[in-house]
């Protein structure tokens, strides 16, 4: 008996979770690393999982022959990623990378993976501000950040939540 390996499944559009739940169900392994996103739409905010791969999640398996076929069959799947007919896996390490930035819900934690540079253009995206454009100062603490506005021919400082900026 081989040993169990991580490999990379690639899905359909959108079909990450139906696809997990299926791979689930046939008795694998697998895992779908998801972060959370603040969507607004019409004065409606509102967070939501999206994976972070988007159309990949990865299953735990031991390959043997063509042993990966029943698995590009299931429901929500495309295939595995594979070099010519033979699935890679994906080194240890990195799902327990993925794994060890999880909080206690199984939600991977961006933090400020999208961090800024002093100087970047950013926008605000909520608040009295919102709309108003400005210049990326400092990280304030980890959840609120330093703009330079300009504005009436003058230059202020302010201080916003981190998740209210967003990257022009």
């Amino acid at each position: 008996m081989m040993d169990a390996h991580w490999y990379a499944v690639y899905t359909h559009v959108q079909k990450e979770w139906i696809a997990r739940d299926h791979l689930d169900r046939q008795g694998y392994v697998s895992y779908l690393p998801v972060y959370r996103k603040v969507i607004r739409h019409a004065r409606n905010v509102r967070e939501v999982e999206r994976p972070l791969f988007p159309r990949y999640l990865f299953v735990r398996v031991a390959l043997e022959g063509r042993a990966h076929h029943p698995i590009r069959s299931t429901i929500g799947v495309n295939g595995i990623v594979c070099h010519g007919d033979v699935p890679i896996p994906v080194p240890e390490g990195v799902i327990d990378s993925l794994k060890s930035n999880e909080d206690s819900e199984g939600v991977i934690a961006l933090g400020n993976a999208m961090a800024f540079n002093k100087g970047d253009r950013v926008r605000i995206t909520s608040g009295q501000l919102e709309g108003v454009e400005a210049l990326f100062m400092e990280m304030k603490d980890a959840d609120r950040v330093v703009l330079l506005l300009g504005m009436m021919h003058s230059s202020w400082r302010v201080v916003v939540k981190t998740a209210e900026v967003e990257r022009t």
